[in-house]
């Protein structure tokens, strides 16, 4: 801090007059406020910012998945289709939780890797069986309380469907091996140190048909698009 500094000479009280080759007996400093003042190029280079403190941090979660399907399609023209249970079907999924403009915490985004098993049964086709590789890519919603939370997913998958269960894996010309759809659903969360362990139950929706439309003629379209339940469970690991 800058200041102006005084001096004060002793006096002889029998002279009147100042000693002139005398030291200074007393010195006191009066403060130069002006000078404390910051200068525009001051604050510049101090590059002061305050940031607000965030109210919600962002998770990251990657999980193993394993399900049990129940799957059938829909045909048009109808021809009676049955349910099949289809017991191996796996994944390994990454979710992100985060938040609205730091207002709400109850958004995330969901996207899986996994191989999944389907197919149907009917009066007049074949019975089969598809192994699926498949990519979904889901919104989530979520509300938490205490160590729990309950959500709901929405979103398209895509899909090549790897295998059959015809012998020797046989793929025909009126057979559709690309897959897509929508998948939503939901279910309900665990909390437990890094961990997290969620139960839920998704609908497959399939739009790809498993057959090209000219399956019985090159007149009459035919249709056959999956219908799946999906009930699985994932343990997550949090980051």
């Amino acid at each position: 801090m800058a200041a102006a500094t005084f001096g004060m000479r002793a006096q002889d009280p029998e002279k009147g007059d100042e000693r002139k080759e005398s030291a200074l007996d007393t010195v006191f400093t009066i403060p130069d406020y002006n000078a404390e003042l910051p200068t525009g190029e001051d604050v510049l280079a101090q590059d002061v910012r305050v940031k607000p403190l965030k109210k919600y941090h962002s998770t990251h979660m990657i999980g193993v998945r394993y399900g049990v399907n129940l799957a059938s399609a829909h045909f048009s023209p109808d021809v009676l289709p049955g349910k099949v249970m289809c017991l191996n079907n796996y994944g390994v999924v990454y979710t992100y939780y985060n938040d609205l403009w730091d207002m709400m915490d109850n958004f995330g985004t969901q996207i899986m890797a996994r191989l999944n098993h389907e197919g149907f049964t009917a009066e007049y086709i074949p019975d089969t069986k598809y192994t699926v590789a498949e990519v979904d890519f889901l919104a989530n919603f979520r509300f938490n309380f205490s160590a729990f939370r309950i959500f709901a997913n929405a979103g398209p998958y895509a899909g090549y469907r790897l295998w059959n269960d015809r012998e020797n894996s046989e793929w025909r010309y009126y057979d559709n091996r690309f897959d897509y759809g929508l998948i939503f659903g939901g279910g309900a969360g665990v909390m437990f140190g890094p961990f997290e362990f969620h139960a839920e139950l998704n609908y497959k929706w399939g739009l790809s048909s498993y057959f090209h439309t000219f399956y019985y003629s090159d007149e009459y379209w035919f249709f056959s698009y999956p219908r799946v339940f999906m009930l699985s469970g994932t343990l997550y690991y949090k980051f």
